[in-house]
């Protein structure tokens, strides 16, 4: 069994295998993709996509088609990306209970960079890709579900507020005293003249209660300390914690964990769901009540476009 194109991948299960369109290697020709960009044949736009899947690793055909615009159909886009997976610019993969030895044509797939990326970027931006391997591509799907969610939050944040996001960074590693941090997103918008800095953690069912427990303590760590000034130096205040649930009932069970084991009290909540709505309006965000132990649906007007 595997995933078909008509799920939703906001249901991507833990304990999926990838099936990749083309087997990774490294004879990937470095000179072929230089002349193809330089002859036309690979184009601006596949450059900006090559950037794009670099930055978030993995997206969809629907989220790559958002990325871009509504300057050209999904038809049109898919084709053309079926075209860069043939050139091994990008490559693709659907998920299943077991590796297969070829996509389906009916499968979720979901997209990546290839060799080929790699090397079109390394000679035409100035991406740092001295660290990028293909085996950046190759996770488990609790990883590939959280990446995609947080692809689909830069996505509407982009689509509702882009005159205020300076960055958006995927997995930054964050160290305070000697362990590491990694939060799922760091994120910094321009408010009122203002960088204002923000950490985002995804959280599935399956994480509790040890692994988003532990998560948190770490965070807080960051957080309720000085370290977090190493990293936003010209904030004057911690950055705000978004917490994405996959639904309702985990985010209340993500909000009563930060609010009974840790000190973090700056935090809002939302689900894969909610944030399809417009984000600065009520319902996009939700806030934990403590003495209730329930959660209120609230407007996070930080999100509301520049007048």
């Amino acid at each position: 069994m595997y995933m078909k194109n008509i799920e939703n991948w906001q249901v991507i299960s833990a304990d999926l295998k990838q099936t990749f369109q083309n087997k990774f290697t490294n004879n990937v020709d470095n000179k072929s993709v230089i002349k193809m960009k330089n002859d036309g044949d690979i184009t601006d736009r596949d450059l900006e996509i090559s950037k794009f899947l670099f930055k978030f690793r993995f997206a969809t055909l629907a989220q790559i088609h958002k990325f871009l615009g509504q300057g050209s159909s999904a038809n049109s886009l898919k084709s053309r990306l079926e075209k860069l997976v043939q050139y091994r610019i990008l490559n693709k993969f659907m998920l299943g209970e077991e590796e297969e030895d070829h996509l389906y044509p009916d499968a979720f797939a979901v997209y990546c960079l290839d060799l080929g990326g790699k090397y079109l970027l390394t000679h035409y931006s100035n991406e740092d890709t001295s660290d990028w391997y293909v085996i950046t591509n190759m996770k488990a799907s609790e990883i590939i579900s959280k990446d995609i969610l947080a692809t689909e939050f830069y996505l509407r944040i982009k689509e509702t507020c882009s005159d205020k996001l300076v960055y958006f960074n995927l997995n930054p590693e964050l160290r305070v005293a000697r362990k590491n941090v990694v939060p799922s997103f760091e994120m910094c918008l321009k408010i009122n003249g203002q960088n204002r800095y923000f950490i985002g953690e995804i959280t599935r069912q399956y994480d509790f209660p040890l692994n988003f427990r532990q998560k948190a303590e770490k965070i807080e760590n960051l957080l309720i300390t000085n370290a977090w000034k190493k990293y936003y130096y010209d904030s004057d205040s911690e950055p705000i914690l978004f917490i994405f649930a996959e639904n309702d009932m985990v985010a209340k069970e993500s909000g009563k964990v930060l609010s009974e084991t840790t000190s973090i009290q700056n935090f809002r909540i939302s689900t894969d769901e909610r944030i399809q709505k417009v984000l600065f309006e009520t319902g996009a965000f939700l806030k934990y009540m403590p003495e209730l132990q329930a959660l209120k649906e609230i407007k996070a007007v930080t999100f509301k476009p520049e007048q």
